[in-house]
């Protein structure tokens, strides 16, 4: 990458984060992408429901709250049009704009079940997933048969690491209201409960479930995009590079399908075209995962120049003052981790992810970063933490295999590196070497 197109994206990135943190907002992970919400009943059909794309539906509900600044189901309707316009794009503003239209709604009617459902999916973009929880309890409490607040209690505890309440509320769930939203939330679960099959054939379920209920564009192409994922995950390349394909039919502008696109043709050894697509990616969304990721395929594609040119932009990002830490702190704290820097910060952010949301995933992050800073008995624990479930995560393996490696245990480092490439060779293009390379060292 020139410098002149760097200077661009860095310009670029100042002006999105800043944006995109105006109202304390949140950019999703691919890996964590918004599960769809139930459909909610409502008493009638909301005007603007001919009209079919978020920025119309925005533009309608504007209309109307600009009448009306009381109209709090007008500014409920608005909140639910931008949380739709930010998983389409995967702006962090278009969040903390929801976030702002709900909590509008509630100062004039802070009982409005709708808005409180929505508030929830709002707080749970933003990674708030305790008040999240508490938002959904509260309508659940008051009304049994709100389907939306139930699921938002189901994806906040999975979140949050309290496995058998989020297993209770999809169960609920799967008897109550089937169908493509319920069945991708069974498959997440499953996937963490380390039963990958199970989430692979719930997702597929979705995916025909998603189809056959007649959804079309963004929230279409998620499922897809989610099945392929999870045949990535589990080293199926071409089954996966099908899933993204028919993500990008459904809804070729999807900025996720540019995600699974780069990952496939690296796990091809395409660099060059992983590249370009991260490139067109990073540019719309520059995330510190994407941004890392794309330093990274520049380091495999030999130009090490243009990698630490990524890398400095991380970096960039982390330490804009108007970067909220807590929401990109498992991503820094694995870049930094990964690349052997700030590891001090690495692990400040990495325990304060684990203390606000226990999941298994944050267990593995913590476990890492300890690993780097030499702290090997912490490191073992907390990795076993991340093991508990059986998740078959082939990172999870990986800082396992390498922590046992450190500890002069080579039969359990054998045993944990052999299952990462058996897994998926591919699960980081560049750790993945590192793996191959100790394995074959081992004594």
């Amino acid at each position: 990458m020139t410098t002149r197109k760097t200077i661009i994206l860095v310009m670029a990135t100042a002006v999105f984060i800043l944006g995109s943190y105006l109202f304390n907002s949140y950019k999703a992970t691919p890996a964590n992408a918004n599960p769809e919400q139930i459909t909610i009943p409502v008493e009638s059909v909301p005007p603007s429901s001919g009209i079919k794309s978020s920025d119309e539906q925005i533009a309608f509900w504007q209309q109307k709250v600009q009448r009306d600044d009381r109209d709090y189901v007008s500014l409920t309707y608005l909140g639910q049009a931008y949380l739709q316009r930010g998983r389409e794009t995967g702006d962090a503003a278009a969040y903390s704009r929801a976030q702002a239209a709900l909590e509008q709604a509630l100062t004039i009617n802070p009982n409005y079940e709708l808005t409180l459902s929505y508030l929830g999916v709002t707080q749970m973009a933003q990674h708030d997933f305790a008040g999240a929880l508490a938002t959904a309890q509260r309508v659940y409490d008051f009304d049994s048969g709100a389907m939306q607040a139930l699921a938002t209690i189901g994806d906040a505890s999975l979140e949050l690491g309290r496995y058998e309440e989020a297993e209770a509320a999809y169960q609920t769930l799967l008897e109550q209201a089937p169908g493509a939203a319920v069945f991708s939330r069974a498959a997440r679960l499953a996937w963490v409960q380390g039963d990958p099959v199970a989430a692979i054939s719930w997702m597929q379920q979705a995916v025909a479930a998603a189809e056959e209920s007649g959804l079309t564009g963004e929230r279409l192409a998620w499922y897809q995009f989610q099945l392929g994922e999870l045949h990535f995950k589990m080293g199926d390349i071409e089954a996966a590079q099908m899933q993204h394909a028919a993500a990008k039919q459904t809804w070729p502008d999807y900025y996720l399908v540019l995600v699974g696109e780069g990952k496939v043709a690296a796990a091809n050894g395409d660099f060059d075209q992983a590249i370009a697509l991260y490139e067109q990616l990073v540019e719309r969304l520059p995330q510190p995962e994407f941004v890392a990721a794309l330093g990274d395929f520049y380091a495999l594609a030999g130009d090490k120049t243009a990698a630490q040119q990524q890398y400095d932009t991380v970096q960039f990002i982390a330490d804009l003052e108007s970067t909220d830490a807590a929401l990109v702190g498992r991503q820094l704290a694995l870049f930094y981790a990964n690349h052997d820097t700030n590891l001090d910060e690495a692990l400040a952010a990495a325990q304060a992810e684990l203390e606000s949301r226990p999941d298994v995933y944050g267990y593995d992050a913590l476990a890492w970063v300890l690993f780097k800073n030499g702290r090997l008995d912490e490191a073992a624990a907390a990795s076993e933490q991340a093991l508990q479930l059986g998740t078959p995560e082939a990172l999870f393996y990986y800082h396992a295999g390498m922590i046992a490696a450190a500890q002069g245990e080579a039969e359990l480092a054998k045993q944990h590196l052999t299952q990462v490439l058996e897994l998926n060779p591919h699960f980081d293009f560049r750790q993945a070497q590192i793996a191959q390379e100790t394995l074959e060292n081992l004594p």
